[in-house]
């Protein structure tokens, strides 16, 4: 998948927004061209999913013209990644069966009733009048402990979702980027626990993206409860086999790009320098991967057969940049071999 961040602006100000070197830092938006050049770029492989982000991608002036583009382009599959409050000037467009809309809920205390409200309104007109059911999944950023949830239980429930996407949010303060994950995820262990409970009961599958805790965590009584609705966990990725963090091309408004945003203040790179996607893949690869693998996240992951044949990966790189910053400093001044 590569994203394209279309602008840095966003209407909200999520305090766990896992872009927070950039949303509404600057207010720098993708031109139409170098919209086009991102395209042209992809194109080696149409069946690449790419993914429009922001900041708030609904700000981008000219989105429109935009997700004409897409249409007419002979990519298969585009994600828009929004918070839906602006969802309704984009109808007409988004109707088209190739586009996919994740909507990333908030709490109606931390958006606003009224901001919340025009979610819910284009939710229920997207679901319930356009039939685009197929093309929408909600998503929900566990953000601390003991947050409220019911709100996205009772969205879900009220447009007969059956499954939902789920994050655990990354530490995003640069003092936080050296927790110990597995001291982090704990702290979120309850509430996550308490999460997947409610959802298998509604017969909704919970699917996490990156930042999946290793499955080492999960207890006799996870494994029963998944047992327990197994039809349900079919649909879910949470006992899929152990999660690993592989590079997603973020492609910034200026073309330059970074591995993920979570370690985006590590490297940035021109588009323009490499060939195609793979290439790039494989130069943050080779830049960050390996050099993150090198680094113990925690003194759990020691002797790990998992972790030492790179089927997991124990969490966001994020929790380790800090050390990650050392390494790099270090093997400059030793061997001079990297960049």
């Amino acid at each position: 998948m590569a994203n394209l961040m279309l602008t840095k602006q966003c209407n909200l100000h999520c305090s766990y927004c896992f872009a927070n070197e950039f949303v509404n830092q600057q207010s720098d938006v993708m031109s139409y061209e170098n919209f086009l050049k991102c395209l042209r770029f992809l194109l080696s492989n149409p069946s690449t999913r790419i993914g429009l982000i922001g900041g708030e991608p609904t700000l981008h002036p000219e989105l429109k013209q935009m997700l004409a583009t897409l249409i007419d382009s002979p990519f298969k599959s585009v994600c828009l990644f929004t918070n839906g409050i602006l969802l309704d000037r984009y109808f007409a467009e988004l109707r088209n069966s190739k586009f996919q809309i994740l909507i990333n809920l908030n709490s109606p205390e931390s958006v606003g009733q009224n901001l919340y409200d025009r979610t819910m309104d284009n939710l229920d007109q997207m679901i319930n009048h356009l039939y685009m059911r197929e093309q929408i999944e909600l998503s929900l950023n566990i953000h601390s402990p003991g947050m409220d949830f019911e709100y996205m239980l009772d969205a879900l429930k009220r447009f007969r979702q059956n499954r939902v996407r789920l994050s655990i949010a990354v530490p995003n303060i640069d003092e936080d980027r050296n927790l110990e994950p597995f001291a982090y995820f704990r702290s979120m262990e309850e509430t996550v626990r308490t999460l997947i409970k409610a959802l298998l009961e509604m017969d909704i599958a919970p699917c996490f993206d990156c930042n999946l805790p290793p499955l080492c965590l999960a207890t006799k009584d996870d494994y029963a409860l998944f047992c327990q609705h197994e039809k349900t966990m079919q649909r879910s990725n949470l006992n899929k086999g152990n999660p690993t963090c592989k590079p997603v091309i973020d492609i910034l408004p200026d073309l330059r790009v970074v591995r993920c945003f979570g370690v985006s203040g590590y490297n940035k790179v021109n588009l323009l320098d490499f060939r195609n996607e793979e290439e790039l893949k494989q130069y943050f690869s080779a830049e960050i991967d390996a050099l993150a693998y090198h680094i113990l996240p925690s003194e759990n992951c020691r002797g790990c057969y998992e972790y030492a044949v790179g089927k997991c990966s124990c969490g966001c790189y994020a929790y380790r940049l800090n050390r990650m910053y050392q390494l790099k400093d270090y093997a400059e001044q030793e061997f001079g071999v990297l960049r």
